[in-house]
């Protein structure tokens, strides 16, 4: 539990905690958390060191390491947390493992349990299930399959629009050699965790939720989002279109007046 996380903090009022994707950035919640900061005391983890840590850590683990970040930094307090995405699997994890620290939960587009058989792009099913080493990740990486994966990949988890970053496929060298250890390190967490222990868990957990996702997200189905809310009890459910998997930096806007709408306990239109 020696894995320290910094973070951003911006506001004043009730603590609302951002959680960041899998290989995603703090950046990517700026304009939702600028947004917000004008009625809560928002706090933007940085989870990459948790992520990528060098001793590999379980979701499980995680999940404990947050709540030990929460409970050093905020002691005696109930938050409400958000998440995208993995961030977004971590924000169920911590509000079913510690339901005294979550007053209200909001899950965008959230990874759902046993992920690998529910990704919609068969190269994703792949890659996150095939138990390959870190070198054998980065020569495939090199080949043409594994740039059209990257490419795939892309699509689904960057925003090129607004990042105006290098095409991941035309990666080299020691950006290559990151994207590979981030991709063995994700697989070997979706290969290692005991999704079955979470999958029941989960039936008990009848926290104060709001799920959103978007109809045109390319890594789960709408099926898969409605029926996870189900399995949670979860019957806020908010369908979006257009936004897709990064919907908080595609429509931040947006996401950020459905945050709003939801901890104030109001209806969303």
């Amino acid at each position: 539990m020696s894995h320290k996380i910094t973070f951003r903090e911006r506001g004043q009022g009730p603590i609302l905690i951002l959680l960041h994707g899998y290989g995603g950035s703090v950046h990517h919640w700026e304009a939702v958390a600028e947004n917000l900061s004008s009625q809560y005391r928002v706090v933007v983890p940085n989870l990459t060191h948790v992520y990528l840590s060098t001793d590999k850590l379980f979701f499980t683990v995680q999940v404990e390491v947050l709540a030990k970040f929460i409970n050093e930094h905020f002691p005696d307090e109930k938050v409400a947390v958000a998440g995208l995405s993995y961030g977004g699997a971590l924000a169920w994890g911590l509000a079913t493992q510690h339901p005294h620290l979550v007053q209200k939960t909001v899950l965008i587009n959230p990874m759902v349990t046993d992920p690998v058989k529910h990704f919609l792009p068969k190269e994703l099913r792949f890659f996150f299930s095939v138990p390959l080493n870190l070198k054998s990740i980065y020569v495939m990486l090199s080949t043409p399959m594994g740039r059209l994966f990257l490419k795939r990949a892309a699509q689904i988890f960057r925003d090129e629009r607004s990042e105006g970053v290098t095409a991941i496929e035309n990666l080299k060298g020691r950006k290559l050699q990151f994207v590979a250890h981030m991709i063995h390190h994700f697989s070997w967490i979706l290969r290692s965790e005991d999704w079955n222990f979470w999958h029941q868990r989960l039936y008990t957990y009848r926290g104060d939720c709001r799920l959103i996702f978007d109809t045109e997200d390319l890594l789960f189905d709408q099926g898969a989002y409605r029926k996870f809310a189900h399995h949670i009890g979860c019957e806020d459910v908010i369908a979006l279109t257009g936004a897709g998997h990064l919907a908080i930096k595609t429509r931040p806007e947006t996401i950020a007046q459905l945050i709003k709408e939801f901890l104030n306990d109001k209806v969303a239109a």
